[in-house]
């Protein structure tokens, strides 16, 4: 009886460390980044960045014709 209950733990604790195996593989698949997600990020900050300096440069030549004008 004894020896029977052993056994039982002890499948049990191995299947558990076998679960356990396989849920943290997976959940290092599902947090690799996304490729198109980060070169989307970049092309979209550097969009923003390059309207935000041309509306500086538009404002800064308004003025500079205004005062030289």
């Amino acid at each position: 009886m004894a020896e029977d209950a052993v056994q039982q733990q002890s499948a049990v604790a191995e299947k558990n460390a076998q679960d356990s195996e396989q849920d943290s593989s997976e959940t290092q698949q599902e947090r690799r980044p996304n490729a198109f997600a980060f070169s989307g990020i970049l092309l979209g900050g550097w969009a923003a960045l390059m309207i935000a300096f041309t509306l500086i440069a538009v404002i800064a030549m308004s003025v500079v014709g205004m005062v030289a004008g």
